[in-house]
C-alpha cells in the first residue's frame, strides 16, 4: 500500500506503512507516480505520508542534509532577557487566537455540506483549544506587560504568516486544508519538551509562572494525541482530500523552516519594542506600604 504527493514537478513524496521517501521523477522513462494518488488511505501510510511532508519541508530549507523522516527543532533564542519569551508569547497568542477565531466558521461550512467527520473533527479541536489565547495573555500578564496592548501591537512575522495562510484555508471553497494546517502545528509542538520549558523557566524571574501556554503547546499537553486523531480523520479521507490536507501541511511547516520569517528583531531591539507595554507600578502603592504599622 502506498500514498504520494507531488511536492513539485521534480520531486514526489512517497509513503509506505514504515516510512516515508522524497522520489525525483526519472528525465525519461515511466514514471509510476505521475498520476495523482487514488485509492483508500490507511492510518499507517497516512501516518508516514505527513510525516514525510514535515520532512520534506525541513529539506526545503535546511543548510544541512536532513534525514528521511526527520525534521529539525527551530531553536530559541539564547538571549538571557524575559523579553525575548514575551516575544515569543505574543506569536503563541496570534496563532491560538486564529485558531479560536477561525475554527468554528469552519466546523459550521463541514457541517452544512454534510461532511459529518469533518465537522466533528473541527468542533472537538475547537473546544481542546478554547481558551489557550488566554493563556498567552496570562503568561505575558505574569511577566509584567500589558498583555492585550502588546499582543495589538506585535505581530511576530512566523505567527503573521501562519495567521495570514490559515485564514486562506478558512475561506477556501473546501476548507479541508485547515486539517493539514492544524496537524503540522501541533506535529511540530511535539518537538518542545520539558528540557525547553527548564530553559525558559531560569530564564525568567523567580516565582513567575509565565511558561502556561508552552507546556499546553508542547510535548507535555495533549497534542500527542491530537495527532494520533489528525492522522485517524485524514486516513478516512478520499485521495483528493488526502492530498490536500497534506499539502497543507506541508506548506505550513514550510513556514516553520523558513529562515526568512525569523524574528526580526536582535535582543536589544525586541526590548526596545515590547518595553513600552511593562506595567508601571501604581503610584499609591509605596504610599500604602509606607502607613503600616512596623512592629
Amino acid at each position: 500500500m502506498l500514498e504520494w504527493l507531488e511536492i513539485s514537478p521534480e520531486l514526489t513524496l512517497i509513503a509506505t506503512a514504515t516510512r516515508a521517501y522524497l522520489h525525483v521523477p526519472p528525465a525519461f522513462g515511466t514514471n509510476p507516480f505521475e498520476a495523482p494518488m487514488r485509492g483508500e488511505g490507511t492510518s499507517d501510510t497516512t501516518h508516514w505520508l505527513l510525516e514525510g511532508a514535515m520532512m520534506a519541508a525541513a529539506r526545503a530549507f535546511a543548510r544541512q542534509a536532513v534525514p528521511d523522516c526527520e525534521f529539525p527543532l527551530l531553536e530559541p533564542s539564547q538571549a538571557s532577557s524575559a523579553s525575548n519569551w514575551a516575544y515569543r508569547l505574543a506569536g503563541y497568542y496570534h496563532t491560538t487566537h486564529a485558531t479560536r477565531r477561525l475554527l468554528p466558521a469552519v466546523a459550521r461550512r463541514f457541517a452544512a455540506h454534510g461532511r459529518e467527520q469533518l465537522a466533528r473533527w473541527a468542533e472537538q479541536k475547537t473546544g481542546e483549544e478554547a481558551g489557550h489565547d488566554e493563556l498567552a495573555l496570562r503568561d505575558l500578564t505574569d511577566l509584567g506587560y500589558r498583555a492585550h496592548e502588546l499582543v495589538e501591537a506585535l505581530t511576530p512575522p512566523r505567527a503573521k504568516a501562519w495567521v495570514a495562510f490559515f485564514e486562506r484555508l478558512a475561506a477556501a471553497d473546501d476548507p479541508i486544508g485547515c486539517v493539514g494546517y492544524a496537524h503540522a502545528l501541533e506535529r511540530l509542538a511535539l518537538l518542545r519538551g520539558s528540557a525547553e520549558v527548564r530553559a525558559i523557566e531560569l530564564r525568567l524571574p523567580k516565582d513567575v509562572n509565565a511558561t502556561r501556554c508552552l507546556r499546553v503547546h508542547s510535548g507535555l499537553g495533549g497534542d500527542r494525541r491530537h495527532v494520533q486523531e489528525n492522522v485517524a480523520t485524514t486516513s478516512g479521507l478520499s485521495a483528493d482530500e488526502r492530498r490536500n490536507v497534506v499539502k497543507a501541511c506541508y506548506l505550513t511547516a514550510c513556514i516553520y523552516f523558513d529562515p526568512a520569517l525569523d524574528d526580526d528583531f536582535h535582543s536589544a531591539g525586541i526590548e526596545a519594542a515590547i518595553s513600552p507595554f511593562r506595567m508601571r507600578p501604581q503610584p499609591h502603592t509605596a504610599l500604602v506600604r509606607q502607613r503600616l504599622p512596623t512592629r
